[in-house]
């Protein structure tokens, strides 16, 4: 999947130039960085890691000096898949982890939800009875990361609140005080019941009422996942692609 040129109809140019600081301060790059119709920008870092970033029209390679070389001989700009990174490490690629998320950011508070008047806990021992019947792969999908004390979890009417089951549940964590880094998880036995829709709605109407964007990250490969994000309003204007070194 490759990405259109950005439209400020699919997502607003303000909220852009937003999600381009917080970008820029997660990366130690200057504030106003990104904010230039440039298609590359290159950040040498002291560090053996590599992220290149693709967000709207622009890819910033922020990396040790001789992959930020090696990067010009690359004349696409980077897209969902790992081709780019790929590319750049050559021979070297067996030494390093590779991960790739889509990035999706939503500015709009959502009325719908698929059940009707649902049973939501902010506790978040709630969460962690959820993960506790997940796989250890799609917890770490949804919650390799910290999160944070906002947490939405959907829990099943059939007992009372402090022993119902914990069906889905939706979280996310503040990045450098602008992004809200959604997170969701579902009971592998309750889903497609749009139950993930409910609690990823209501963790994406906090976000906003907070005054943060949302950012909804997604595995290129997770159809399911990228196809909720969009119902939930999201539109993907970017990809993170990140190196760590491992021997």
């Amino acid at each position: 999947m490759d990405f259109p040129r950005l439209d400020a109809g699919l997502f607003d140019s303000h909220k852009l130039d937003i999600v381009r600081l917080a970008w820029c301060r997660q990366l130690h790059l200057a504030d106003d960085a990104l904010a230039t119709d440039a298609r590359r920008v290159e950040h040498v870092v002291d560090s053996t890691d590599i992220t290149v970033l693709r967000l709207a029209e622009t890819t910033v390679i922020s990396a040790p000096a001789w992959a930020v070389d090696a990067s010009r001989s690359i004349t696409d700009q980077a897209g969902t898949d790992r081709t780019w990174m790929s590319s750049l490490l050559g021979n070297l690629a067996e030494r390093y982890a590779i991960d790739t998320h889509t990035l999706a950011y939503g500015t709009e508070i959502g009325h719908s939800i698929e059940v009707h008047d649902p049973l939501i806990s902010h506790d978040a021992a709630h969460a962690r009875n959820l993960a506790a019947h997940c796989t250890a792969a799609d917890v770490e999908e949804a919650f390799g990361e910290p999160v944070s004390r906002h947490w939405f979890t959907m829990l099943g009417d059939d007992r009372p609140a402090d022993s119902a089951s914990s069906l889905s549940s939706a979280g996310y964590s503040e990045q450098q005080s602008i992004l809200a880094d959604m997170r969701v998880l579902t009971d592998p036995e309750h889903r497609r019941r749009g139950h993930a829709h409910v609690v990823g709605r209501l963790a994406t109407n906090d976000a906003i009422d907070d005054g943060l964007i949302p950012q909804w990250r997604s595995r290129p490969e997770n159809a399911i996942a990228r196809r909720l994000g969009a119902r939930l309003g999201y539109v993907e204007i970017g990809a993170c692609h990140t190196a760590v070194l491992t021997s």
